[in-house]
């Protein structure tokens, strides 16, 4: 696709099916109906473009098998109206860290690559991707590399305009002409195909996924690209405004538009809600990390939907569909005693235990133990419509596991329902007296 103007259309995200990993699915797990059915889960939501991670040493092992279903991919993903941005060269495979110790021939293809400056099989490599793929309209750009910059452990690159909170994070400081040498040893590999990519293919638009912003310009690819790219997963508002006001001053100075295409992370303190919020503010195109929670490594901090197309937090999937929470002042906090229903489920509940208490059904308490799960399930879902309960592990995934076994504890279960009483209580500032129960409410 020519470059565009303006990106900020692209509602994306980061893609692994979810029966794979990056390195396997392309040839061993490589299944239509698993994308057909996950492209379909994005069309629903109005996610409209998929990145993909491209890995040279797995085309190696079977190039026409790589190329063909990476061919079907993207077809399969465009039928949905979802485009495809493939990065040619996955970042990771940059590391571990350049070093001297070695013969470059015994280093990973793309650090050999890096370190002798022969990179012909590289070239080779793209050009069996263009002939695959170059001309199918769902290719939106090509992304040269993911996360491609030399930096520290922990992430810190030594850029002029970089944070300090950043670099407060290095506790060793390496030996900074050692560490710029191997900067620009790989900054000089994306400079080459930055150029070799755009003389091969001068239709399709270009960028980089740089791991941070301010790695754009002392890389030297601005000029090169025609999409600044960038990826945040900074963990304040104020921090992601910041980075974003950078991004805006480089799309002013170089007259090209802004794509952040990594973002949204649970454990980085980077929630979807904010992260998308601020990047439909700035009118940003973006890729959240990632449409699925699958098999790998990442699925407890990174995902949208299941495989089987459940969720794991609706606000979520409202952030991509552009809705957000009210935060103001205008908000108002749920009232779900408003007709008393609290009192009512309190004591349906309380009337329960007692039935099950005085009992004398002997060692069978199936009956009982239904009436104390359906008294549970009232509370429940005034607990969580109102929004009064942790929802990682939510109450009625605990009311649906017990329902799931053959015989309950009942005292264990009616111990789970006073906790569930003594937490609507809270809720909705219930005192009991002794004698009746007041309803106070401030």
């Amino acid at each position: 696709m020519k470059p565009l103007k303006d990106y900020n259309h692209i509602h994306g995200f980061n893609y692994t099916p979810s029966n794979s990993n990056r390195e396997k699915h392309w040839l061993e797990f490589y299944d239509h109906d698993t994308i057909d059915r996950e492209m379909g889960y994005a069309e629903r939501v109005g996610l409209n473009s998929a990145r993909i991670f491209l890995q040279y040493t797995v085309y190696l092992r079977d190039p026409k098998k790589y190329l063909a279903n990476l061919k079907s991919f993207v077809q399969t993903a465009w039928s949905h109206g979802v485009s495809t941005n493939p990065i040619i060269f996955t970042g990771w495979q940059f590391f571990p860290h350049l070093n001297d110790t070695k013969p470059a021939s015994d280093d990973p293809p793309i650090i050999s690559m890096v370190k002798t400056g022969d990179y012909s099989a590289g070239e080779k490599f793209f050009d069996d991707l263009y002939g695959a793929i170059g001309n199918e309209p769902g290719l939106i750009f090509w992304d040269i590399a993911n996360e491609p910059g030399y930096r520290t452990p922990n992430f810190v690159v030594y850029a002029p305009t970089e944070p300090e909170f950043r670099r407060d994070l290095v506790r060793n400081v390496p030996d900074m002409n050692w560490f710029k040498e191997r900067q620009e040893m790989v900054w000089k590999f994306i400079r080459h195909f930055c150029k070799y990519v755009k003389a091969k293919d001068p239709v399709n638009a270009i960028g980089v996924g740089n791991t941070f912003s301010y790695e754009i310009e002392p890389s030297g690819t601005a000029e090169l690209v025609d999409i600044l790219v960038f990826h945040d997963y900074f963990e304040t508002r104020k921090r992601v405004r910041d980075i974003c006001d950078e991004m805006k001053a480089l799309s002013k100075k170089y007259g090209k538009p802004v794509i952040n295409n990594e973002m949204c992370c649970l454990c980085r303190a980077n929630p979807y809600d904010m992260s998308i919020e601020i990047h439909n503010e700035y009118k940003f195109g973006w890729y959240a990390f990632e449409l699925m929670i699958g098999t790998n490594g990442w699925n407890r901090v990174h995902g949208i939907f299941y495989p089987d197309g459940t969720i794991r937090d609706p606000s979520i999937v409202a952030a991509v569909m552009g809705f957000f929470r009210n935060r103001g002042e205008s908000a108002l906090r749920p009232h779900v005693n408003q007709e008393g229903h609290a009192y009512l489920a309190i004591d349906l509940a309380v009337k329960a235990i007692a039935h099950a208490s005085n009992s004398g059904r002997g060692g069978d308490h199936s009956h009982e133990t239904g009436e104390m799960l359906e008294a549970a399930e009232y509370i429940i879902n005034l607990l969580e419509g109102g929004e009064h309960v942790p929802m990682d592990y939510p109450p009625s995934a605990k009311l649906a596991a017990y329902r799931r076994q053959g015989k309950i504890n009942a005292d264990e279960l009616k111990s789970w329902i006073w906790e569930l009483i003594g937490t609507l209580k809270k809720a909705c500032y219930i005192v009991d007296t002794g004698e009746e129960i007041h309803h106070m409410r401030v």
